[in-house]
Parts: C-alpha cells; sequence; structure tokens
C-alpha cells in the first residue's frame, strides 16, 4: 500500500521545499496519506493572525497544470481541526486537515499551493484573481444564507405546514441552506401530522443558519488593503 508524507512550507503562495522560514502568509503545508483511497493535507497556521479563507492549488510536480484547485473558509465544515467541526477561523498555532482533491487514475498529488486567503483583519494575500473569486464566493453565500433565513421566518411566523414550506422554496436554486430546508422538510414525514414539530425544525434550521450567516459576516469586511501582499 501506497504511503508517503511529505511537508511543505510556502512563502507568498510560493512552493519551498524544506525551508524552516517562511515569511507571510506563514503557513505550513502537509500532505500525508495512508493509502490511495483516503488522501489528506493539513494547514497549520505559524502567523499570529487567523485565517478565515484560503484558496489551494493542488498538482503533481511532474506534471504542467495543476489537477485542482479547491477554496476553504470558516463555514466549511469539511476539514476538522482541535474542536472537531472544521468551522470557524484557523486560529494561530492551529491545524485545519482537508481531503486531498485526486484525480482517479493519475499520480496523487506531491505539491500543494495556498494561491490566495484573507486573514481576519481583512488583509489578504496571493493573487488577486484568486482573492477576487474567494470574495465573490462570500458574497454569494451570504446571499443565500439571507434568502433561506428570509423563508424561515416568514414560515415562523404564519406556522407553515410542511407542504407550504416546499411550495416556498419551488423553483428556488439548490444553493446549501436552500437544499438543506427542502431535504429536511421531504425526508421527515412525520412532520405531515405534528403541526408542532414543523415549527420546531423551522426553528432550529433558522438559529443553525443565522450563526452560519455571522461567520460569512465576519468575512464580509475583508478587502485588498494597501499593504496586503495581494494588493496590486
Amino acid at each position: 500500500m501506497l504511503s508517503f508524507r511529505v511537508i511543505f512550507v510556502i512563502s507568498l503562495g510560493v512552493l519551498s521545499v524544506g525551508s524552516q522560514v517562511a515569511t507571510e502568509p506563514k503557513l505550513r503545508l502537509e500532505i500525508q496519506s495512508a493509502g490511495a483511497e483516503s488522501p489528506k493535507f493539513s494547514v497549520v497556521n505559524l502567523s499570529d493572525r487567523a485565517l478565515i479563507a484560503c484558496t489551494f492549488s493542488i498538482s503533481v510536480s511532474s506534471e504542467p497544470r495543476p489537477q485542482s484547485r479547491m477554496s476553504w473558509n470558516r463555514l466549511v465544515r469539511a476539514g476538522h481541526g482541535p474542536k472537531g467541526d472544521g468551522q470557524g477561523p484557523l486560529e494561530p498555532g492551529e491545524t485545519l486537515t482537508l481531503n486531498l482533491p485526486h484525480v482517479v487514475g493519475r499520480p496523487l498529488p506531491d505539491t500543494v499551493q495556498a494561491i490566495a486567503g484573507i486573514w481576519v483583519d481583512g488583509e489578504t494575500f496571493g493573487q488577486q484573481t484568486w482573492i477576487k473569486a474567494l470574495m465573490e464566493m462570500n458574497a454569494s453565500q451570504i446571499s443565500d444564507y439571507e434568502q433561506a433565513i428570509a423563508v424561515l421566518k416568514e414560515g415562523v411566523g404564519n406556522n407553515w405546514t410542511r407542504e407550504q414550506y416546499l411550495a416556498a422554496l419551488d423553483g428556488k436554486p439548490d444553493s446549501l441552506p436552500v437544499y438543506s430546508i427542502r431535504r429536511t422538510f421531504e425526508v421527515n414525514q412525520a412532520l405531515r401530522q405534528r403541526p408542532q414539530l414543523v415549527r420546531s425544525t423551522a426553528e432550529r434550521l433558522l438559529r443553525n443558519f443565522e450563526q452560519d450567516l455571522q461567520l460569512l459576516l465576519g468575512q464580509k469586511a475583508g478587502e485588498p488593503t494597501a499593504n496586503s501582499p495581494g494588493h496590486p
């Protein structure tokens, strides 16, 4: 079984193998694989600031182009860290572990680079194109959550039935929060006969979404600044 461990330190998003000192963004990336089925990589924040969003380029050093790119922000649950849930900013000294994207049938990636990122104070680093993409992704998520929260508030305020919630979502794009509401009310057949359960379910979703929105709004102020490495 293939097993390898590769450690990289990145400086301004440029890979540096074996270096012990890195300037901003002060992230250590470590690829760890127990086998081809479940490769992962970890990100260690060596800075004195929390990281709230980052885009990674995943590649094989022998190939001319990256295999993939992936973005993480503090709302994403896919990773796991000290608290076990992967949500919240990556605080100084903390480690975030993420699944390593790879193409089946091709060599496993051996290179990960941070090509853009946002610190908690709003400063950015990396390539301007990818910084802009991170900002746009955040703005889109904020809009998705605000729309879903508006639907839930209206439903709770008017004691909607299960069918009314589903009707209100009819035709809406399947953003993550909309999909969560739709799936919850479609799958739980007990909601047909128990109106009080409908209300409590909607209230629970509303609380969760409002918490998620606060995480995203914490990023909204992040704009490239004059002393940011990502600023033109």
